[in-house]
């Protein structure tokens, strides 16, 4: 009986052997497929992927994101990721990879380009372990053309076309953020409004396109005389502000004397001359945007009713 039972045994060991052989090969197999697909996603992702060791040196990178830097795929694996980020140091990034966990961060940054051209990217990092060691997986998608249309809708939304100063809720607000600074840290700031004398006259006589030409050349002339600082505005029509934060009385004065010096003495063809009349006031103690810009227009009519060409001003005492 013991015969006819020993082959048994055997059987089912070399049955269970072929089995194992058989799941070896099939997990070895897919796991190979998997590589594979990951590679494939790797390298055909729309987005520069790259990975980084603990050191910040390139582990791993896609032809994509070598394309979106400019460097061949052989000159990626020689750099470390100061090479293209631009802005902290080499000893601030390494902090970042320390800092970096599972979770990761998400933000807007610039990156080098190997020419020296600075490229918008829209940056997901996160880190992960592979075979004992710390990586961070990089992904770097390319907005330049995404934030160049946000700031071309900006430009738009906050510039007077014609001659290129903020428009008027542009210069509204930006108004309204210095007074505010200004009551908090207890700093001057001058205000100006001036319009273009008998402009009426320079459209009815030249044409609108010449008016236009002077609106323009006016407000190259004041950026020539101003800080970089100072925001020049088009409040409406021939009407102009600056703003000048960080500025007294005596000095809010003495710029707009230079600009309405300068606006006379510079000839706009086929026009002979155009004049300015400048109303100046200085910030109160405690005033708001309302009262601060009536009494810069109270400060032109003033100037206007004196014989124009002229910088007057009212207290705000």
């Amino acid at each position: 009986m013991n015969s006819t039972c020993d082959p048994l045994p055997a059987q089912a060991l070399r049955a269970e052997a072929d089995d194992a052989v058989f799941e070896r090969a099939y997990v070895e197999g897919l796991l190979r497929d998997r590589e594979s697909l990951w590679h494939a996603l790797f390298a055909q992702s729309r987005d520069g992927v790259v990975v980084l060791d603990e050191n910040g040196k390139v582990y791993e990178t896609n032809q994509r994101f070598a394309d979106l830097l400019g460097y061949t795929m052989d000159e990626m694996y020689q750099l470390h990721v100061w090479d293209w980020a631009h802005g902290p140091s080499p000893e601030e990034l390494r902090a970042m990879i320390r800092e970096i966990g599972d979770d990761g961060h998400h933000f807007e940054t610039q990156q080098v380009r190997k020419d020296g051209s600075l490229v918008d990217i829209e940056l997901s990092n996160s880190r992960t372990f592979f075979r004992g060691q710390k990586l961070i997986f990089c992904i770097c998608r390319d907005i330049t053309a995404r934030k160049a249309a946000e700031r071309r809708i900006r430009y738009l939304a906050t510039t007077d076309t014609l001659t290129g100063a903020s428009n008027r809720g542009e210069f509204s607000r930006r108004l309204a953020e210095e007074i505010a600074r200004a009551h908090q840290h207890g700093t001057p700031l001058g205000l100006v409004m001036f319009d273009l004398d008998h402009f009426k006259r320079i459209n009815d006589g030249y044409g609108h396109d010449v008016g236009d030409t002077v609106l323009r050349g006016v407000t190259g002339v004041v950026r020539e005389n101003v800080r970089l600082g100072d925001v020049i505005g088009r409040w409406g029509g021939e009407e102009f502000m600056l703003l000048l934060p960080k500025s007294d009385l005596a000095i809010t004065l003495a710029v707009a004397e230079r600009l309405r010096a300068s606006i006379e003495a510079r000839h706009f063809e086929p026009v002979e001359r155009v004049t300015a009349s400048f109303g100046v006031v200085v910030l109160a103690q405690g005033e708001g945007f309302d009262a601060l810009v009536k009494r810069a227009d109270v400060a032109l009519y003033r100037a206007k009713s004196a014989g124009r060409n002229r910088v007057e001003t009212v207290s705000g005492d």
